[in-house]
């Protein structure tokens, strides 16, 4: 008897609806997100099948520097001179600098034809690494390869341009191999230049 008189007051009544109609609406939402696409986390490096099988150099590839903005998860897209769009239903299956620095690497173990014994460091400086609206992607990047006594071997500034397919229809997977296709570009350029 005295619940009821409780629930009759306005103030207690308030209080019930607005816990009905928060439940209702965390239902709902938990419901939308049900539907959402899978989230799919891309690589950059192909599939061991599409590559050589890479004989390790005594070249090191350092830590690829880059702007913070690309060391993420994020798969970001210029969609505006200004403007950057991630990806709302795939990511990186690795953090962007980790996956170039390792690309980099396996391609210029594989590619290398002399030089391998000597102890090279290969620092990689990208300024801009993303597909633009030109429907390119843009790998624009300040390398060199210096040797154990920390003299230049070689040094350049490369601006790689990888197509994409067509906007309406582009994948996640297109974009990462593309931006693939680029990183494995600027490898063989380091060592045509240094190797």
């Amino acid at each position: 008897m005295k619940s009821a008189t409780i629930l009759r007051s306005p103030a207690a009544a308030a209080r019930v609806l607005a816990v009905v109609l928060a439940a209702l609406f965390l239902t709902g939402l938990l419901a939308g997100c049900g539907s959402l696409p899978p989230l799919k986390h891309v690589l950059l490096s192909p599939p061991q099948t599409e590559r050589l099988a890479a004989r390790p150099s005594n070249w090191e590839v350092r830590r690829v520097q880059m702007p913070e903005y690309l060391d993420s998860y994020d798969i970001q897209l210029r969609t505006d001179d200004y403007v950057l769009t991630r990806l709302p239903d795939a990511k990186w299956a690795e953090r962007l600098p980790v996956a170039v620095t390792r690309l980099l690497q396996q391609t210029i173990d594989e590619k290398l034809q002399t030089r391998r014994d000597k102890h090279y460091e290969v620092d990689v400086d990208i300024s801009t690494f993303e597909p633009q609206p030109s429907g390119n992607v843009v790998l624009s990047a300040a390398w060199r390869v210096v040797d154990a006594a920390g003299d230049t071997v070689a040094r350049n500034h490369s601006l790689i341009k990888q197509p994409l397919p067509p906007a309406p229809g582009r994948s996640a997977g297109d974009i990462g191999r593309a931006m693939s296709i680029a990183v494995r570009e600027l490898a063989m350029r380091i060592v045509a230049r240094a190797g």
